[in-house]
């Protein structure tokens, strides 16, 4: 059994907020002096699963960088629990914080637990068991390839990769044994790096600040200022930001920005106007598309706010009645109903259900008045002599996708490229050529095929994977 290498998370320090002690492994951080020159580091993280590996929720108390005479702590909110699996080459924002200036050698990760989620498709529909990880150690040392300056005013990413191939030994039948041996790849970038961009980031409106700035709440607690412009790609033409309320939910992608601080947003996707929401992987749709599915099994990864019902890490099965707004996340067309609906409904998508939230007798309900597709990632190895140039980087390939999703799509995946896909280590889709397979990752969106009765997958972005 092949595993893929994670993703990781990304840090900015800010000069005007204070550090915190960190914790774990008695390490401590410094308290600036008033005239201590200072810069920026902000946290994300992205990782690629093992097969039947739906989670790998990873709690990390503390992350620190080490600039030759301290340690420094970039995490002041940890504990955080981030689950790794769910993220397969998407970025998620944790933190932001200021350090010191000065030139950082190494990055330390203290963590307390890991809890492994694996889905079992031989029942229909597929059900979740988790197994407490044991760890072998509880916090790692990276040292950087190159060391780091951080200058006064920087601005930089901390992106923290959680390597799920070297963490989770594997028995001789391919099972995963349960005992831990956290492995990291860690490294300070500029903020403009796309390796430390920000994907999919959802928080609650808190206020409107403009006609096209906002400041949301996240998951944490902490609030981000958003600011859009003329290139921000907006989901509803009916709902500008203007009209955003403490009821609205929004998923945020784009940059920090180097001055401000705030997130300059590439996309800004509403997922429910309710005050809630949840989202996940699909894992079971009835009935099947082409028909008009009334129920959807989601395996849970994220909801907000934090409730008891839709608890992370398990199965919640939603009504559906054909009512409900249908849309592909940061793509502003009508037409993109056509493509997602409640008849292109499949296992393995990635979807946000918004609506509203009741309770009757102690007993709460989702009413889904919104489901969004989002991208997702996917990874494996490029089949051989399956590449199809239509034009330039547009046309297909399959992908003998072996990561979670993969065991509830077709195997191989067939991925279409166009000549917007991004291609990264490769010069385009002429290049998956050859007689030996690939390692690929691929991100974009899982949509229905009425053609072929089939999911397939509009890659954004392919990156060859390489150790």
């Amino acid at each position: 059994m092949r595993i893929a290498r994670a993703m990781g998370v990304f840090a900015c320090v800010l000069g005007m907020l204070g550090l915190a002690s960190c914790g774990g492994g008695g390490m401590g951080a410094n308290s600036p002096s008033p005239d201590q020159q200072m810069a920026s580091v902000f946290t994300v993280g992205t990782d690629a699963p093992l097969p039947s590996v739906i989670s790998c929720q990873v709690t990390i108390t503390g992350a620190t960088l080490y600039n030759g005479i301290t340690n420094v702590n970039v995490m002041p909110s940890a504990p955080q629990t981030i689950d790794f699996a769910k993220l397969s080459g998407l970025h998620q924002l944790m933190d932001l914080n200021a350090v010191p200036t000065g030139t950082y050698s190494s990055a330390t990760i203290t963590l307390s637990s890991v809890t492994i989620g694996y889905l079992d498709t031989s029942v229909n529909p597929p059900t979740v068991s988790t197994i407490n990880g044991t760890l072998s150690q509880s916090t790692e040392t990276v040292n950087f390839k190159n060391p780091f300056v951080l200058n006064d005013d920087d601005l930089v990413g901390l992106r923290m990769e959680f390597d799920i191939a070297k963490s989770l030994p594997v028995d001789q039948s391919g099972q995963v044994t349960g005992v831990v041996n956290p492995t990291f790849h860690m490294a300070l970038l500029a903020a403009d790096d796309s390796n430390v961009s920000i994907d999919d980031f959802h928080a609650g409106v808190v206020g409107v600040t403009g006609n096209n700035s906002f400041t949301m709440q996240g998951p944490k607690g902490r609030q981000w200022a958003v600011q859009a412009d003329s290139s921000t790609v907006l989901d509803d033409s009916d709902q500008p930001i203007n009209q955003f309320t403490t009821n609205t939910i929004v998923s945020v992608s784009g940059t920090l920005d180097r001055v401000t601080k705030a997130i300059d947003a590439s996309e800004i996707e509403v997922v429910s106007n309710d005050h809630f929401y949840v989202g996940g992987l699909l894992t079971s749709v009835r009935p099947p598309a082409p028909q008009a599915a009334t129920a959807a099994d989601l395996y849970v990864r994220s909801e907000l706010p934090d409730l008891n019902t839709f608890q992370d890490g398990q199965i919640a099965t939603f009504s559906l009645d054909g009512s409900e707004r249908y849309r592909i996340g940061n793509i502003s067309l009508p037409l993109t109903t056509l493509l997602f609906n409640n008849s292109a409904m499949a296992a393995g998508q990635r979807v946000d259900l918004g609506g509203a939230l009741s309770t009757v007798n102690g007993a709460e309900t989702l009413t889904v008045h919104r489901v969004v597709l989002r991208r997702q990632g996917q990874a494996g190895d490029w089949v051989v002599g399956s590449t199809n140039v239509q034009s330039g980087d547009a046309g297909s390939f399959q992908l003998n996708d072996d990561r979670t999703a993969g065991l509830l799509l077709p195997n191989p995946l067939t991925v279409v490229t166009t000549n917007a896909t991004r291609f990264v280590g490769l010069s385009g889709l002429s290049a998956l050529s050859g007689s030996s397979p690939i390692a690929l990752r691929v991100v974009g969106f899982v949509l229905f095929d009425s053609v072929s009765s089939q999911p397939v997958m509009i890659a954004k972005a392919v990156e060859q994977i390489t150790d």
